[in-house]
């Protein structure tokens, strides 16, 4: 009977410890951690008290989505918003770029918070939240409290779950929890620490018309890696510095121009690209508000011919024939040219060819010569004929350098 049982204990410890390691189980990736984070409190009084002042620390509000797995946007009971980069933190990127495991933190992160009954922020300064390397986000800790929880700080809870190293600052106040809380999740293998797939992160990259995804967009899925040739033809710029840039394309059998927003956030290399310029665009497809962009990208013009990544493939492909369009202005002059002076013309059916003379941008511009194509509406009277000073607001160069203008429509054209 005694050596039954040594046997028996012996099977019992040999599981525990290839499902534990001697004391830790190895995760599988779907399961939550909160046992380090549940230790630490929030000691701090928080009521009537000013995050933006020497009190550093007040009340908030989730302000619509997070933006990140490490970053969010509040409004602040104090009045006015912040957005906050999580202190001690840095989740793998789900938007302006897209890496493993980063849709899967901004999304533990969105739902912690859109469960809370209170949210407190506390800066790490302890005064005034200092701002972070970009300069527009404030370095906090994001308290949160739900109805069957008291608070806990998010930005420990998401390296407790393996989605973010330790990144605390060794002097800080909570940095022996984030050195525990890393050291928990290193040895289950959680997430970033495990050799498994992220299911939400997909490497198969897929054709993308723009046409398709503004037409019926029922068949594209989120986080899906995508590939086309797009131009860019506008861009925003936030007050955090965040770019959004505009991509086109256009679809000779409609005659139509779709398009489709492209978030750059702040990165260098997709920040940069160019109105009015032709590439090949790699990246990850995303919702933002409910509607459809294209995240993850990097230009990277020694890659060229590489389907998974992004390159200029051509210059002056979107061009513009009015010198006072405020298009192009503060971004690139070299696709908008002077007024098209008109030097012949020609109607084959509904077929307008016309060629015209423009001057080249900058201030020392020469004349430069283009011929233009446009199908006509019906009535159309002669009105492009020789001598005719016309603005053009939109045309694309096909090919490059050829000087040959499709117009994808007729309205684009002034005749002044």
């Amino acid at each position: 009977m005694k050596k039954l049982f040594v046997v028996f204990a012996a099977a019992v410890l040999a599981v525990c410890c290839a499902f534990t390691a001697c004391g830790n189980k190895i995760a599988d990736n779907t399961e939550h951690f909160d046992s380090i984070t549940k230790t630490l409190k929030l000691t701090k009084s928080y009521e009537g008290k000013k995050l933006m002042s020497e009190d550093g620390i007040g009340a908030a509000t989730l302000n619509g989505n997070t933006t990140d797995g490490d970053t969010t946007n509040f409004k602040l009971n104090e009045g006015g918003y912040v957005t906050v980069r999580y202190q001690g933190v840095n989740t793998p990127e789900s938007t302006a770029g897209v890496e493993k495991w980063g849709k899967a933190a901004s999304n533990f992160t969105n739902e912690r918070l859109h469960e809370a009954t209170e949210i407190v922020i506390e800066s790490a300064s302890g005064g005034i939240p200092e701002k972070d390397s970009v300069g527009q986000r404030s370095l906090c800790y994001v308290w949160y409290k739900t109805a069957k929880d008291d608070f806990k700080l998010l930005n420990l809870e998401l390296v407790e779950n393996g989605y973010s190293p330790n990144k605390e600052n060794a002097d800080n106040a909570y940095y022996s929890y984030f050195q525990k809380a890393e050291k928990f999740a290193r040895s289950i293998e959680l997430r970033l620490f495990s050799k498994l797939e992220d299911p939400l992160f997909d490497t198969a990259i897929q054709d993308l018309s723009l046409k398709a995804i503004n037409e019926d967009s029922s068949k594209f899925s989120e986080n899906m890696k995508v590939k086309l040739d797009a131009y860019v033809c506008d861009r925003y710029v936030a007050s955090s510095g965040a770019v959004t840039l505009t991509i086109a394309q256009y679809d000779d059998e409609t005659g139509k121009v779709y398009t489709l927003n492209l978030y750059a956030g702040h990165t260098s290399s997709t920040g940069a690209m160019q109105i009015g310029d032709l590439y090949h665009i790699a990246g990850t497809l995303q919702k933002y508000d409910g509607n459809w962009q294209i995240s993850g990208v990097t230009v990277d013009n020694d890659q060229k011919g590489k389907d998974e990544k992004s390159w200029r493939s051509q210059r002056g492909y979107y061009l513009m024939f009015d010198a006072a369009s405020e298009l192009f202005v503060n971004y690139v002059t070299n696709n908008c040219y002077g007024n098209v002076t008109v030097t012949s013309a020609t109607l084959d059916g509904t077929m307008l060819t016309f060629e015209g003379t423009a001057l080249e941008p900058g201030e020392d511009g020469e004349t430069a010569n283009f011929t233009f194509m446009v199908t006509v509406p019906e009535g159309y009277n002669g009105a492009i004929k020789e001598g005719s000073t016309l603005t053009i607001s939109a045309g694309y160069q096909f090919e490059a350098n050829s000087g040959k203008v499709t117009i994808p429509d007729y309205s684009k054209i002034t005749i002044k």
